[in-house]
This record gives structure tokens, sequence and C-alpha cells, in this order.
């Protein structure tokens, strides 16, 4: 396992935070699922796990696209 080190804005940050308390997740652990869904699985998610992936993550791209 390797450790990235980031810095992001305090209102991305905030994003972050409040989206992760949601859905009972560390910051890091939060961040870490988001890259897997975008690195590692979306050549893999076909039909309703697309549909499941858009659901979970429209929240993170509207409040991300209003930046």
């Amino acid at each position: 396992m390797k450790l990235i080190k980031i810095e992001v804005t305090d209102e991305l940050y905030n994003k972050i935070s409040q989206n992760a308390k949601k859905q009972h997740l560390t910051d890091e652990k939060f961040i870490e699922q988001v890259l897997a869904r975008f690195v590692l699985e979306p050549h893999i998610m076909e039909g309703e796990a697309v549909e499941n992936g858009y659901i979970e993550c429209g929240a993170i791209n509207i409040e991300i696209a209003n930046l």
C-alpha cells in the first residue's frame, strides 16, 4: 500500500468531509473509494452497477462542478 499526500482547498475538503460523514466513512476511506470507482472499476461496471455509480457519485459531481 502507498501513501499519497495531496493538498485541496478548504472548500473541497469540506465537501469531501461532508460526503464521508454521510456515508459513515473517514475522509481517507471516502477518497480511496472515489479513486477506486474512477480508476479501477469503470471498465467493469455494467448495467445496474453503472446506474448505481451515477447515483452514488452524482452529488459529488454536482458539487465539484459548482466550485
